[in-house]
């Protein structure tokens, strides 16, 4: 891993809400980036101006809470978007425009060659009117290194603080990661810092965002539970702590408030914690299987690597099916009850018998309400919508009748 100093933008706010049926209120907003700031986030990537008079709103109150972490806005390479970002009050921003041949052809009807005029006028307009500018190259690694080299390093020339090195659709491995950041870099000639934005629709953002950062990537962003488009994106915690533990990273980022911040944001996006979610996850320091127990009880690193109090949490022991004698004893001691072998069998007995008697109908209740909730709330039925367009339609009609001629 690089020395340089890593800093983290956290996504949630903007690509986090852009996941299917997600929204975020004001209040959300707010209480969510309180704790990204707490947890000593650099840049919060909070929405763009260009979707809404109340995403312009909560930008500017946003800035008026006075974080240390910066507030920024995500913009196309158009004017009229950095113009909205400064009238908002803002001071840095993420401007984006597609590098790829897919999205270029497809979106644009434009060439790499095409677009970079485009690009330049976007990020020297941007510079030239105060904006710290964090250049995005949309779907980079589907983009030709050799021929992208030259538009970063003119970016870097005309004042943009980073380019950041976008997986938009997931489809990079950690090794193909790490050679396309020594490729790009090894073709530029500029000094301007890197950033990564890695998308998990294989499962494999956090490990392409880390093989970005040993490749030399310095800004590193992410959104709190990976929400976001598809699958989602690289989860900041997890992120984190990898850079922390097994890469023995200094960070200044407060990872006991993770849990509380993972937290807020399932319970403000409806796209809620499964019990084995790596770092905050329900079952992450939980343990059941006998020989787990046994191992934890002697030494906890046997079956964890991460310490719990890092993260505000503790080792807990569960009786179950698969529990064995050294729970129930370790149970019974702390109530300084002594119970001779063949007790503690039949209690192990009972336990495991109790456990695998219960009722696994509310299992099938709870995916059914889940499911429900889900077609509720994170998505917006075709009935609602015909009922608003038919409404919407028949006042034109009235209004174009009522129009004089």
């Amino acid at each position: 891993m690089q020395n340089e100093k890593i800093r983290f933008v956290d996504c949630t706010l903007r690509d986090g809400e852009q996941a299917p049926g997600v929204f975020f209120t004001l209040e959300e907003k707010l209480a969510i980036a309180d704790l990204l700031d707490a947890a000593g986030v650099d840049i919060l990537d909070a929405g763009m101006p260009s979707v809404s008079d109340e995403e312009r709103a909560s930008l500017e109150a946003l800035l008026d809470r006075g974080y240390r972490a910066t507030i920024a806005a995500t913009v196309r390479a158009l004017r009229q978007d950095v113009d909205l970002a400064l009238a908002c009050g803002l001071k840095e921003a993420f401007l984006f425009m597609p590098v790829s041949p897919q999205h270029l052809k497809h979106k644009f009807g434009l060439t790499l060659e095409e677009a970079q005029p485009r690009i330049e006028e976007a990020v020297d307009y941007a510079v030239s009117n105060g904006l710290r500018v964090h250049f995005v190259a949309e779907d980079t690694v589907r983009a030709d290194p050799a021929q992208l080299a030259p538009i970063l390093d003119r970016v870097g020339n005309l004042g943009a603080a980073s380019a950041i090195i976008c997986d938009t659709v997931g489809v990079m491995r950690p090794q193909t990661m790490t050679g396309y950041v020594n490729d790009l870099t090894h073709h530029m000639e500029s000094d301007i810092a890197l950033g990564v934005h890695c998308h998990n629709d294989y499962g494999l953002a956090t490990a392409n965002t880390l093989a970005a950062i040993g490749a030399g990537c310095t800004l590193v962003t992410g959104t709190v539970n990976g929400l976001g488009e598809r699958a989602g994106n690289a989860p900041l915690e997890e992120v984190i702590c990898a850079l922390d533990n097994l890469y023995g990273m200094k960070l200044d980022i407060d990872k006991s408030i993770l849990p509380r911040l993972c937290e807020t944001v399932a319970s403000a996006s409806g796209v809620f914690l499964t019990p084995t979610k790596p770092v905050v996850g329900l079952n992450v320091f939980r343990h059941e299987s006998g020989v787990h127990v046994d191992g934890m009880l002697k030494d906890p690193s046997t079956y964890e690597s991460i310490n719990p109090e890092q993260l505000g949490r503790r080792h807990q022991f569960l009786l179950g099916k698969h529990s064995g004698r050294g729970l129930v004893e370790v149970l019974l001691a702390r109530e300084a009850i002594e119970a001779p072998p063949e007790v503690i069998t039949r209690i192990l007995e009972r336990v495991k018998s109790a456990k695998v008697s219960r009722d696994k109908t509310p299992f099938r209740e709870m995916t059914e309400r889940l499911q429900q909730f889900w077609s509720d709330h994170l998505s917006f039925s075709e009935d609602q919508f015909r009922e608003i367009a038919r409404e919407e339609l028949n006042c034109d009609r009235k209004s174009t009748v009522a129009r004089p001629l």
